[in-house]
Protein backbone atom coordinates (compact mmCIF):
# COMPACT_ATOMS: atom_id res chain seq x y z
CA UNK A 1 0.00 0.00 0.00
CA UNK A 2 2.98 2.23 0.73
CA UNK A 3 3.22 2.97 -3.52
CA UNK A 4 -0.08 4.41 -3.59
CA UNK A 5 -0.65 7.69 -5.10
CA UNK A 6 -1.64 10.41 -2.49
CA UNK A 7 -5.42 10.87 -2.32
CA UNK A 8 -6.56 15.12 -3.77
CA UNK A 9 -7.15 17.53 -1.23
CA UNK A 10 -10.63 17.57 -2.59
CA UNK A 11 -11.13 13.55 -2.00
CA UNK A 12 -9.67 13.77 1.86
CA UNK A 13 -12.49 16.57 2.26
CA UNK A 14 -15.13 13.89 0.91
CA UNK A 15 -14.13 10.93 3.01
CA UNK A 16 -14.32 13.31 6.19
CA UNK A 17 -17.85 14.69 4.98
CA UNK A 18 -18.50 10.55 4.70
CA UNK A 19 -17.24 9.93 7.96
CA UNK A 20 -17.90 12.75 10.25
CA UNK A 21 -17.76 10.41 13.56
CA UNK A 22 -14.19 10.84 13.14
CA UNK A 23 -14.53 14.29 14.25
CA UNK A 24 -17.17 13.26 16.76
CA UNK A 25 -18.26 9.76 17.63
CA UNK A 26 -21.68 10.68 18.24
CA UNK A 27 -23.25 12.10 14.94
CA UNK A 28 -23.47 9.55 12.24
CA UNK A 29 -25.01 11.54 8.63
CA UNK A 30 -27.73 11.74 7.63
CA UNK A 31 -28.94 10.64 10.96
CA UNK A 32 -30.77 7.16 10.10
CA UNK A 33 -34.40 6.17 11.33
CA UNK A 34 -34.78 4.54 14.57
CA UNK A 35 -36.53 1.29 13.12
CA UNK A 36 -34.27 -1.33 12.43
CA UNK A 37 -35.05 -3.85 9.05
CA UNK A 38 -34.83 -7.15 10.53
CA UNK A 39 -32.07 -8.77 7.97
CA UNK A 40 -29.96 -5.12 8.82
CA UNK A 41 -29.98 -6.02 12.30
CA UNK A 42 -29.11 -9.66 11.30
CA UNK A 43 -26.01 -8.51 9.27
CA UNK A 44 -24.97 -5.98 12.36
CA UNK A 45 -25.34 -9.37 14.58
CA UNK A 46 -22.56 -11.13 12.35
CA UNK A 47 -20.62 -8.16 11.93
CA UNK A 48 -19.98 -7.61 15.63
CA UNK A 49 -18.53 -11.10 16.08
CA UNK A 50 -14.44 -10.42 16.02
CA UNK A 51 -14.52 -13.01 12.49
CA UNK A 52 -16.70 -13.56 9.85
CA UNK A 53 -17.29 -13.96 6.52
CA UNK A 54 -17.92 -10.49 3.94
CA UNK A 55 -21.22 -9.08 4.07
CA UNK A 56 -22.70 -8.20 0.97
CA UNK A 57 -26.13 -6.70 0.47
CA UNK A 58 -27.76 -6.03 -3.13
CA UNK A 59 -30.84 -4.79 -3.86
CA UNK A 60 -32.55 -2.46 -6.00
CA UNK A 61 -31.61 1.87 -5.65
CA UNK A 62 -33.64 3.41 -2.90
CA UNK A 63 -34.34 0.02 -0.77
CA UNK A 64 -32.53 1.64 2.36
CA UNK A 65 -29.12 -0.28 1.67
CA UNK A 66 -27.15 3.07 2.60
CA UNK A 67 -29.81 3.66 5.60
CA UNK A 68 -28.51 0.14 6.61
CA UNK A 69 -24.69 1.27 6.32
CA UNK A 70 -25.69 4.14 8.79
CA UNK A 71 -27.46 2.23 11.34
CA UNK A 72 -24.88 -0.50 11.89
CA UNK A 73 -22.24 2.38 12.05
CA UNK A 74 -24.46 3.74 14.61
CA UNK A 75 -24.70 0.66 16.31
CA UNK A 76 -20.67 0.37 16.56
CA UNK A 77 -20.10 3.24 18.02
CA UNK A 78 -22.76 3.03 20.44
CA UNK A 79 -21.65 -0.08 21.72
CA UNK A 80 -18.40 0.91 22.19
CA UNK A 81 -16.18 0.67 18.86
CA UNK A 82 -13.54 3.60 18.55
CA UNK A 83 -14.52 6.21 15.68
CA UNK A 84 -11.29 5.75 13.74
CA UNK A 85 -11.67 1.74 13.30
CA UNK A 86 -14.69 2.62 10.92
CA UNK A 87 -14.60 3.73 7.25
CA UNK A 88 -17.33 4.44 5.20
CA UNK A 89 -16.47 4.93 1.22
CA UNK A 90 -19.07 5.91 -1.35
CA UNK A 91 -17.81 4.52 -4.75
CA UNK A 92 -21.49 6.13 -6.13
CA UNK A 93 -19.13 9.14 -6.16
CA UNK A 94 -17.47 10.25 -9.27
CA UNK A 95 -14.81 11.46 -7.14
CA UNK A 96 -13.53 8.83 -4.65
CA UNK A 97 -14.07 6.23 -7.63
CA UNK A 98 -11.69 8.48 -10.17
CA UNK A 99 -8.44 8.33 -7.94
CA UNK A 100 -5.75 6.74 -8.75
CA UNK A 101 -5.73 3.12 -7.10
CA UNK A 102 -8.72 4.50 -5.13
CA UNK A 103 -9.30 1.67 -2.92
CA UNK A 104 -5.96 1.25 -1.78
CA UNK A 105 -5.32 4.92 -2.02
CA UNK A 106 -8.09 5.57 0.09
CA UNK A 107 -6.71 2.90 3.14
CA UNK A 108 -3.53 4.15 3.21
CA UNK A 109 -4.39 7.80 3.77
CA UNK A 110 -6.97 5.91 6.45
CA UNK A 111 -4.15 4.44 7.91
CA UNK A 112 -1.53 6.72 8.28
CA UNK A 113 -4.26 9.98 9.47
CA UNK A 114 -7.30 8.18 10.74
CA UNK A 115 -6.56 4.74 11.84
CA UNK A 116 -3.13 5.28 12.96
CA UNK A 117 -1.97 2.16 13.61
CA UNK A 118 -1.30 -0.79 10.84
CA UNK A 119 -4.62 -2.52 9.90
CA UNK A 120 -3.31 -5.93 11.18
CA UNK A 121 -2.56 -4.54 14.58
CA UNK A 122 -4.99 -4.51 17.51
CA UNK A 123 -8.87 -4.63 17.03
CA UNK A 124 -10.02 -4.84 13.34
CA UNK A 125 -11.30 -1.99 11.32
CA UNK A 126 -14.54 -2.29 9.57
CA UNK A 127 -14.70 -0.95 5.91
CA UNK A 128 -17.91 0.11 4.69
CA UNK A 129 -17.62 0.11 0.62
CA UNK A 130 -21.26 1.29 -0.83
CA UNK A 131 -22.12 0.52 -4.58
CA UNK A 132 -18.47 -1.54 -4.49
CA UNK A 133 -19.24 -2.61 -8.28
CA UNK A 134 -19.22 0.87 -9.50
CA UNK A 135 -14.81 0.62 -8.60
CA UNK A 136 -12.97 -1.21 -11.74
CA UNK A 137 -11.27 -4.57 -10.90
CA UNK A 138 -12.83 -4.23 -7.27
CA UNK A 139 -12.96 -7.86 -6.49
CA UNK A 140 -9.38 -8.45 -6.88
CA UNK A 141 -8.50 -5.62 -4.59
CA UNK A 142 -11.44 -6.72 -1.88
CA UNK A 143 -9.77 -10.20 -2.79
CA UNK A 144 -6.22 -9.17 -1.71
CA UNK A 145 -7.76 -6.78 1.36
CA UNK A 146 -9.69 -9.64 2.96
CA UNK A 147 -7.13 -12.25 2.86
CA UNK A 148 -3.96 -9.99 4.30
CA UNK A 149 -5.39 -7.46 6.47
CA UNK A 150 -8.07 -8.54 9.42
CA UNK A 151 -10.71 -6.40 9.04
CA UNK A 152 -14.45 -6.75 8.91
CA UNK A 153 -16.32 -5.53 4.84
CA UNK A 154 -19.33 -4.75 4.64
CA UNK A 155 -19.82 -4.31 0.71
CA UNK A 156 -23.02 -3.15 -0.77
CA UNK A 157 -24.74 -2.92 -4.68
CA UNK A 158 -27.41 -2.86 -6.49
CA UNK A 159 -26.64 -6.08 -8.40
CA UNK A 160 -25.44 -9.48 -8.14
CA UNK A 161 -22.63 -8.21 -10.12
CA UNK A 162 -21.14 -7.94 -7.02
CA UNK A 163 -20.43 -12.12 -7.31
CA UNK A 164 -20.31 -12.25 -10.77
CA UNK A 165 -18.01 -11.23 -13.23
CA UNK A 166 -15.01 -12.67 -11.97
CA UNK A 167 -16.04 -12.01 -8.24
CA UNK A 168 -18.07 -15.19 -8.19
CA UNK A 169 -14.31 -17.12 -8.44
CA UNK A 170 -11.94 -15.06 -6.69
CA UNK A 171 -14.29 -13.98 -3.69
CA UNK A 172 -15.96 -18.03 -4.02
CA UNK A 173 -16.39 -19.10 -0.04
CA UNK A 174 -15.13 -15.34 1.26
CA UNK A 175 -18.50 -13.62 1.07
CA UNK A 176 -22.26 -14.01 2.65
CA UNK A 177 -24.89 -12.27 0.02
CA UNK A 178 -28.12 -11.14 1.90
CA UNK A 179 -30.63 -9.63 -0.69
CA UNK A 180 -32.61 -6.37 0.80
CA UNK A 181 -35.82 -6.23 -1.39
CA UNK A 182 -38.33 -3.21 -0.79
CA UNK A 183 -40.18 -3.24 2.62
CA UNK A 184 -42.39 -6.14 3.72
CA UNK A 185 -45.91 -5.21 4.31
CA UNK A 186 -44.98 -6.24 8.12
CA UNK A 187 -42.01 -3.80 8.22
CA UNK A 188 -44.33 -0.77 7.01
CA UNK A 189 -46.37 -1.44 9.60
CA UNK A 190 -43.65 -1.64 12.06
CA UNK A 191 -41.36 1.54 10.66
CA UNK A 192 -44.45 3.99 10.05
CA UNK A 193 -47.17 2.86 11.88
CA UNK A 194 -45.82 1.15 15.14
CA UNK A 195 -49.43 1.30 16.81
CA UNK A 196 -50.61 -0.99 14.33
CA UNK A 197 -47.79 -3.31 14.87
CA UNK A 198 -47.13 -3.22 18.31
CA UNK A 199 -49.93 -5.69 18.96
CA UNK A 200 -48.54 -8.27 16.44
CA UNK A 201 -46.88 -11.70 17.27
CA UNK A 202 -42.97 -12.07 17.16
CA UNK A 203 -42.19 -12.34 13.72
CA UNK A 204 -41.01 -15.70 12.25
CA UNK A 205 -38.47 -16.51 9.89
CA UNK A 206 -40.31 -18.49 6.30
CA UNK A 207 -38.12 -21.54 7.18
CA UNK A 208 -40.05 -21.77 10.18
CA UNK A 209 -43.09 -23.05 8.41
CA UNK A 210 -41.54 -26.16 8.28
CA UNK A 211 -41.49 -26.49 11.69
CA UNK A 212 -45.36 -25.35 12.49
CA UNK A 213 -44.65 -21.82 13.37
CA UNK A 214 -47.32 -20.20 11.62
CA UNK A 215 -49.87 -22.30 12.96
CA UNK A 216 -48.92 -20.89 16.45
CA UNK A 217 -48.64 -17.28 14.61
CA UNK A 218 -52.00 -17.10 13.43
CA UNK A 219 -53.43 -17.89 16.75
CA UNK A 220 -52.21 -14.72 17.91
CA UNK A 221 -53.22 -12.77 14.29
CA UNK A 222 -56.93 -14.37 14.95
CA UNK A 223 -57.31 -12.79 18.56
CA UNK A 224 -56.79 -9.37 17.00
CA UNK A 225 -59.67 -6.93 17.86
CA UNK A 226 -62.06 -6.33 14.77
CA UNK A 227 -61.21 -2.60 14.86
CA UNK A 228 -57.21 -3.44 15.02
CA UNK A 229 -57.98 -5.50 11.97
CA UNK A 230 -60.01 -3.06 10.37
CA UNK A 231 -57.27 -0.41 10.36
CA UNK A 232 -54.64 -2.84 8.89
CA UNK A 233 -56.61 -3.88 5.86
CA UNK A 234 -56.88 0.30 5.03
CA UNK A 235 -53.26 -0.03 5.19
CA UNK A 236 -52.81 -3.46 3.11
CA UNK A 237 -55.01 -1.76 0.20
CA UNK A 238 -52.52 1.25 0.34
CA UNK A 239 -49.52 -1.59 0.49
CA UNK A 240 -51.39 -3.41 -2.43
CA UNK A 241 -51.46 -0.32 -4.44
CA UNK A 242 -48.05 1.57 -3.81
CA UNK A 243 -45.16 -1.59 -3.20
CA UNK A 244 -42.82 -1.68 -0.41
CA UNK A 245 -40.41 1.38 -1.55
CA UNK A 246 -40.01 3.08 1.73
CA UNK A 247 -40.22 6.62 0.77
CA UNK A 248 -43.49 6.41 -0.41
CA UNK A 249 -44.36 6.05 3.47
CA UNK A 250 -41.88 8.69 5.02
CA UNK A 251 -43.04 11.49 4.04
CA UNK A 252 -40.94 12.35 1.61
CA UNK A 253 -42.70 11.73 -1.87
CA UNK A 254 -46.44 13.13 -1.53
CA UNK A 255 -49.42 11.12 -2.35
CA UNK A 256 -50.37 12.50 -5.56
CA UNK A 257 -46.56 11.76 -6.57
CA UNK A 258 -46.27 8.13 -5.86
CA UNK A 259 -46.54 6.78 -9.45
CA UNK A 260 -44.59 9.13 -10.97
CA UNK A 261 -41.60 8.53 -8.40
CA UNK A 262 -41.84 5.05 -9.15
CA UNK A 263 -41.68 5.31 -12.64
CA UNK A 264 -38.98 7.79 -12.62
CA UNK A 265 -36.74 5.29 -9.79
CA UNK A 266 -37.12 2.32 -12.04
CA UNK A 267 -38.41 2.70 -15.40
CA UNK A 268 -35.98 5.51 -16.12
CA UNK A 269 -32.91 5.46 -13.35
CA UNK A 270 -32.53 1.16 -13.29
CA UNK A 271 -33.85 0.29 -16.74
CA UNK A 272 -32.59 3.11 -18.49
CA UNK A 273 -29.10 3.93 -16.70
CA UNK A 274 -28.29 1.04 -14.28
CA UNK A 275 -28.45 -2.17 -15.83
CA UNK A 276 -27.11 -0.35 -18.99
CA UNK A 277 -24.37 0.90 -16.81
CA UNK A 278 -23.23 -2.99 -15.81
CA UNK A 279 -24.40 -5.37 -18.56
CA UNK A 280 -24.07 -5.29 -22.04
CA UNK A 281 -27.76 -3.76 -23.22
CA UNK A 282 -28.04 -3.22 -27.26
CA UNK A 283 -31.65 -2.77 -27.35
CA UNK A 284 -32.59 -0.60 -24.10
CA UNK A 285 -35.95 -0.09 -25.34
CA UNK A 286 -36.69 -3.89 -25.70
CA UNK A 287 -35.51 -3.85 -22.16
CA UNK A 288 -38.10 -2.08 -20.99
CA UNK A 289 -41.12 -3.68 -23.10
CA UNK A 290 -40.08 -6.89 -21.37
CA UNK A 291 -40.49 -5.37 -18.12
CA UNK A 292 -43.48 -3.92 -19.09
CA UNK A 293 -44.75 -7.18 -20.52
CA UNK A 294 -43.54 -9.29 -17.17
CA UNK A 295 -45.47 -6.25 -15.29
CA UNK A 296 -48.77 -6.66 -16.92
CA UNK A 297 -48.63 -10.69 -17.14
CA UNK A 298 -47.42 -11.07 -13.29
CA UNK A 299 -47.74 -14.53 -12.08
CA UNK A 300 -48.25 -15.84 -14.66
CA UNK A 301 -46.31 -19.04 -16.54
CA UNK A 302 -44.58 -17.50 -19.21
CA UNK A 303 -43.21 -20.53 -22.22
CA UNK A 304 -39.90 -18.96 -23.53
CA UNK A 305 -41.32 -18.01 -26.86
CA UNK A 306 -44.00 -16.62 -25.85
CA UNK A 307 -41.98 -13.09 -24.86
CA UNK A 308 -39.70 -12.78 -28.25
CA UNK A 309 -43.62 -13.04 -30.30
CA UNK A 310 -45.12 -10.41 -27.68
CA UNK A 311 -42.25 -8.19 -28.62
CA UNK A 312 -42.10 -9.02 -32.18
CA UNK A 313 -45.61 -8.07 -32.22
CA UNK A 314 -44.60 -4.57 -30.88
CA UNK A 315 -42.30 -4.02 -33.94
CA UNK A 316 -39.27 -5.74 -32.21
CA UNK A 317 -36.70 -8.01 -33.65
CA UNK A 318 -35.60 -10.41 -31.62
CA UNK A 319 -34.96 -13.98 -30.38
CA UNK A 320 -35.42 -16.08 -27.75
CA UNK A 321 -31.48 -15.81 -26.42
CA UNK A 322 -31.87 -12.69 -26.24
CA UNK A 323 -35.21 -12.52 -24.31
CA UNK A 324 -33.58 -14.53 -21.91
CA UNK A 325 -30.24 -12.59 -21.39
CA UNK A 326 -32.54 -9.32 -20.53
CA UNK A 327 -35.08 -11.62 -18.27
CA UNK A 328 -31.89 -12.37 -16.56
CA UNK A 329 -30.57 -8.85 -15.98
CA UNK A 330 -34.13 -7.93 -14.58
CA UNK A 331 -33.62 -10.44 -12.05
CA UNK A 332 -30.26 -9.77 -11.48
CA UNK A 333 -31.39 -6.12 -10.46
CA UNK A 334 -34.41 -7.71 -8.36
CA UNK A 335 -36.67 -6.13 -10.58
CA UNK A 336 -38.33 -9.53 -11.26
CA UNK A 337 -38.18 -12.95 -9.55
CA UNK A 338 -38.17 -16.02 -11.96
CA UNK A 339 -39.81 -19.12 -10.67
CA UNK A 340 -38.89 -22.63 -12.25
CA UNK A 341 -41.39 -25.07 -12.03
CA UNK A 342 -40.65 -28.08 -9.94
CA UNK A 343 -39.39 -30.59 -9.58
CA UNK A 344 -36.78 -29.18 -11.61
CA UNK A 345 -35.77 -30.48 -15.00
CA UNK A 346 -32.29 -32.73 -14.58
CA UNK A 347 -30.88 -30.52 -17.43
CA UNK A 348 -31.58 -26.65 -17.17
CA UNK A 349 -33.28 -25.53 -20.14
CA UNK A 350 -34.16 -22.09 -21.30
CA UNK A 351 -37.37 -23.75 -22.96
CA UNK A 352 -38.80 -24.57 -20.02
CA UNK A 353 -41.48 -21.83 -19.12
CA UNK A 354 -41.13 -20.36 -15.91
CA UNK A 355 -43.55 -18.14 -14.11
CA UNK A 356 -42.36 -14.94 -13.34
CA UNK A 357 -43.37 -11.45 -11.08
CA UNK A 358 -42.51 -8.25 -10.73
CA UNK A 359 -40.65 -7.77 -7.49
CA UNK A 360 -43.00 -5.00 -6.25
CA UNK A 361 -46.73 -4.81 -7.19
CA UNK A 362 -46.29 -1.10 -6.86
CA UNK A 363 -44.30 -0.40 -9.85
CA UNK A 364 -46.77 -2.27 -11.77
CA UNK A 365 -49.45 -0.47 -10.37
CA UNK A 366 -47.37 3.29 -11.45
CA UNK A 367 -47.03 2.16 -14.85
CA UNK A 368 -50.44 1.26 -15.39
CA UNK A 369 -51.35 4.16 -13.27
CA UNK A 370 -53.73 1.84 -10.92
CA UNK A 371 -54.79 -1.26 -9.28
CA UNK A 372 -58.25 -3.26 -9.04
CA UNK A 373 -60.16 -2.85 -5.71
CA UNK A 374 -58.14 -5.04 -3.23
CA UNK A 375 -61.84 -5.56 -1.17
CA UNK A 376 -64.11 -4.97 -3.95
CA UNK A 377 -62.70 -6.69 -7.65
CA UNK A 378 -63.49 -10.18 -9.49
CA UNK A 379 -61.46 -12.68 -7.47
CA UNK A 380 -60.54 -13.43 -11.21
CA UNK A 381 -58.68 -9.95 -11.76
CA UNK A 382 -57.20 -10.02 -8.41
CA UNK A 383 -55.01 -13.45 -8.53
CA UNK A 384 -52.00 -13.12 -10.10
CA UNK A 385 -51.69 -9.48 -8.04
CA UNK A 386 -52.14 -10.96 -5.38
CA UNK A 387 -50.15 -14.08 -5.96
CA UNK A 388 -47.47 -10.85 -6.72
CA UNK A 389 -47.95 -9.68 -3.11
CA UNK A 390 -47.28 -13.52 -1.59
CA UNK A 391 -44.17 -13.98 -3.49
CA UNK A 392 -42.86 -10.88 -1.33
CA UNK A 393 -42.47 -12.71 1.76
CA UNK A 394 -41.44 -16.40 0.11
CA UNK A 395 -37.50 -15.39 0.41
CA UNK A 396 -34.87 -17.02 3.17
CA UNK A 397 -31.43 -18.33 3.20
CA UNK A 398 -31.20 -22.05 2.20
CA UNK A 399 -34.73 -22.01 0.58
CA UNK A 400 -35.64 -22.48 -2.90
CA UNK A 401 -39.08 -21.48 -4.43
CA UNK A 402 -40.86 -22.37 -7.59
CA UNK A 403 -44.24 -23.49 -9.09
CA UNK A 404 -45.80 -26.92 -9.86
CA UNK A 405 -47.54 -28.04 -13.00
CA UNK A 406 -47.58 -31.30 -14.12
CA UNK A 407 -49.95 -33.84 -15.52
CA UNK A 408 -52.17 -35.67 -12.73
CA UNK A 409 -50.30 -39.15 -14.35
CA UNK A 410 -46.79 -37.86 -14.99
CA UNK A 411 -45.90 -38.93 -18.00
CA UNK A 412 -49.95 -39.09 -19.81
CA UNK A 413 -50.24 -36.37 -21.53
CA UNK A 414 -54.19 -36.76 -21.93
CA UNK A 415 -54.35 -36.78 -17.79
CA UNK A 416 -55.73 -33.43 -15.91
CA UNK A 417 -52.72 -30.59 -15.59
CA UNK A 418 -52.43 -30.21 -11.87
CA UNK A 419 -50.99 -26.63 -10.49
CA UNK A 420 -49.49 -25.00 -7.56
CA UNK A 421 -48.63 -21.22 -7.21
CA UNK A 422 -45.69 -21.95 -5.34
CA UNK A 423 -43.32 -24.23 -3.89
CA UNK A 424 -40.98 -23.68 -1.04
CA UNK A 425 -37.85 -26.30 -0.73
CA UNK A 426 -35.40 -26.97 1.89
CA UNK A 427 -32.15 -27.52 1.39
CA UNK A 428 -32.93 -31.47 2.34
CA UNK A 429 -35.73 -31.51 -0.21
CA UNK A 430 -38.76 -31.23 2.01
CA UNK A 431 -41.33 -29.36 0.26
CA UNK A 432 -44.47 -26.70 1.09
CA UNK A 433 -46.65 -26.13 -1.58
CA UNK A 434 -48.61 -22.55 -1.21
CA UNK A 435 -51.82 -21.65 -3.28
CA UNK A 436 -53.35 -18.94 -3.32
CA UNK A 437 -57.23 -18.41 -3.46
CA UNK A 438 -58.35 -14.88 -2.88
CA UNK A 439 -62.32 -15.73 -3.01
CA UNK A 440 -65.18 -15.39 -0.30
CA UNK A 441 -65.78 -19.36 -0.69
CA UNK A 442 -63.34 -22.25 -0.97
CA UNK A 443 -64.69 -25.08 -1.98
CA UNK A 444 -63.15 -29.02 -2.78
CA UNK A 445 -62.18 -27.97 -6.49
CA UNK A 446 -60.42 -24.96 -5.25
CA UNK A 447 -57.65 -27.74 -3.60
CA UNK A 448 -57.45 -30.25 -5.89
CA UNK A 449 -54.02 -29.14 -7.48
CA UNK A 450 -52.42 -28.56 -4.27
CA UNK A 451 -53.92 -32.38 -2.61
CA UNK A 452 -52.49 -33.32 -5.55
CA UNK A 453 -48.57 -32.48 -4.99
CA UNK A 454 -49.02 -33.29 -1.16
CA UNK A 455 -49.89 -37.01 -2.12
CA UNK A 456 -46.78 -36.85 -4.95
CA UNK A 457 -43.93 -35.29 -2.55
CA UNK A 458 -42.60 -35.22 1.15
CA UNK A 459 -44.88 -31.79 2.82
CA UNK A 460 -45.14 -31.40 6.52
CA UNK A 461 -48.52 -29.34 5.20
CA UNK A 462 -50.34 -26.98 2.82
CA UNK A 463 -50.60 -22.98 2.98
CA UNK A 464 -53.92 -21.82 0.88
CA UNK A 465 -53.42 -18.08 0.98
CA UNK A 466 -57.36 -17.40 0.99
CA UNK A 467 -59.84 -13.70 1.55
CA UNK A 468 -61.27 -14.72 4.60
CA UNK A 469 -61.06 -18.21 5.59
CA UNK A 470 -58.94 -18.96 8.44
CA UNK A 471 -58.72 -22.47 9.57
CA UNK A 472 -56.67 -25.38 9.77
CA UNK A 473 -57.96 -28.92 8.17
CA UNK A 474 -56.18 -31.92 9.70
CA UNK A 475 -57.41 -34.61 7.35
CA UNK A 476 -55.48 -32.65 4.31
CA UNK A 477 -53.11 -31.08 6.48
CA UNK A 478 -54.36 -27.38 4.62
CA UNK A 479 -53.48 -24.56 6.88
CA UNK A 480 -56.20 -21.64 5.55
CA UNK A 481 -54.65 -18.14 6.07
CA UNK A 482 -56.42 -14.54 5.10
CA UNK A 483 -53.83 -12.72 3.03
CA UNK A 484 -53.69 -9.94 5.41
CA UNK A 485 -52.25 -12.54 8.55
CA UNK A 486 -50.24 -13.88 6.04
CA UNK A 487 -48.42 -11.02 5.12
CA UNK A 488 -48.41 -9.89 8.63
CA UNK A 489 -46.53 -13.59 9.79
CA UNK A 490 -43.03 -13.04 8.44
Amino acid sequence: YNLCMALSPEAIQVLRELNPWWADPSVVRPAPPPYRRPLVAEIAGRLRQPKGLMEIVRGPRQVGKSTGITQIIQDLLGSGTPAGDILMVRFDLELLREERDALRSILRWYVEEIRRRPLGKGAASYLFLDEIHKLRRWDEEVKHLGDTFQVRMFLTGSSSVLVARGGRESLAGRVFTTELPTFSFREVLECWKPEMAHPLPKAIRIQDMFDGALQDSLQALEDLKPQQRLAIDRTLERYYTRGGYPRLYSGEVHDDQWADYLVQTVFDSVLGADIPDLFPVENPQLLRHLYLTVARLTATVIPQNKLPAIAAEAGFQTNQPTTGKYLHYLADALLIREFRRYPLAKKTSARLPAKITVSDLGVRNALFRGAPSLSESDPGILGPLVETMVQTVLRGHNLQVHFFRDYEDPGNRRSTVREVDFVLERVDGETIPVEVKFRKRIDGADVVGIRHFMGRFRCPLGVVVTRQLARWDPEDRLLYVPLRNFLLAF
